[in-house]
């Protein structure tokens, strides 16, 4: 398939979720529980049976390389979204939503489903690594960033640090270092569970746009910049930035694909946990959702087109 046809995979699903969603077959509990579901077991197995691979020096390397990425891009994004509210006279209590939108991505719930559509099931293993920094943060010190901005505080303990995923990245990272393989039973029924993630993960975004106040969710000018931000700015710095380290093929691919990965609905599900500003996060997570339709063909055509 090209890589419109990809993208129109994934994009009809989540169509399937918004009219599932409007037509009451699920609602707003549903779309949560679902998440949760993805979060908690299907994202989980799909992580360990991605990193069910013999052990290789050249897949230790790739796999270092792809982290060396991660680093990269993550330190590009706190780096800008440190100064960048300011730059655009953003409201204080909507500081901490803005940053949170520019430095995540929703490498999650779209990040996998879209390298296995596109770069196939054998670079999952390397989306689950580059993810590690992610699955650390997003959850810990992005809820801070968000949380400094309200009236509930947030204190950082090691005990934030640790979610479903982060295990199943080292019990599936240990398990390649030392070549253990799962028994094949155990293996094929963690396989059949994590390949229910990309279908649930389009549902659920879809079903969770159904819901969006379309009157509101336009927002102001400030929000597209953060989306142009995220959807273009920041893929075309770590793609430049990656090719002047030398870095080429799929790495680089990988790197750029999930960078341009629309804003991570946690933003938007933190954002009510704490009260802080929700609709702007709600307004982030759907508009970069309905363009990164368009803008995700069009980054990797260009990396194509530039033989990247």
């Amino acid at each position: 398939m090209d890589i419109v046809t990809q993208v129109l995979v994934l994009f009809f699903l989540i169509l399937a979720g918004f009219i599932c969603a409007r037509l009451k077959v699920t609602g707003r509990e549903g779309a949560l529980n679902f998440s949760s579901l993805i979060l908690k077991f299907t994202l989980p197995c799909m992580i360990v049976s991605s990193l069910q691979r013999p052990f290789s020096g050249e897949l230790l390397r790739e796999a270092a390389l792809s982290f060396l990425a991660s680093a990269l891009v993550y330190g590009i994004a706190f780096g800008l979204a440190f100064f960048y509210p300011y730059l655009l006279k953003i409201k204080t209590r909507e500081r901490g939503v803005h940053r949170y939108a520019v430095i995540f991505s929703n490498c999650g719930f779209m990040g996998y489903p879209v390298v296995e559509a596109i770069m196939g099931s054998e670079y999952l293993f390397h989306t689950a690594i580059f993810n590690i920094p992610f699955n650390f943060l997003a959850y810990s010190v992005g809820a801070w960033l968000i949380a400094k901005e309200g009236e509930k505080s947030l204190s950082l303990s090691w005990r934030i640090f640790i979610n479903p995923s982060v295990i199943a990245t080292v019990l599936g990272f240990l398990f390649f270092i030392f070549s253990l393989t799962l028994p094949s039973p155990l293996y094929r029924s963690m396989k059949m569970a994590g390949d229910m993630t990309t279908p649930l993960s389009m549902l659920v975004i879809g079903a969770t746009l159904a819901q969006a106040d379309v009157r509101r969710v336009a927002g102001r000018w400030q929000n597209y910049a953060t989306i142009l931000v995220r959807l273009v700015f920041l893929p075309i710095l770590v793609g430049a930035l990656c090719y002047l380290a030398r870095v080429r093929g799929p790495i680089l691919t990988l790197s750029v694909l999930i960078t341009a990965m629309p804003v991570a609905s946690s933003s938007s599900i933190l954002a009510s946990i704490y009260n802080v500003a929700p609709e702007e996060g709600s307004s982030l997570v759907f508009l970069s959702t309905m363009l990164s339709m368009i803008t995700i063909p069009l980054t990797l055509a260009a990396i194509r087109m530039l033989g990247l």
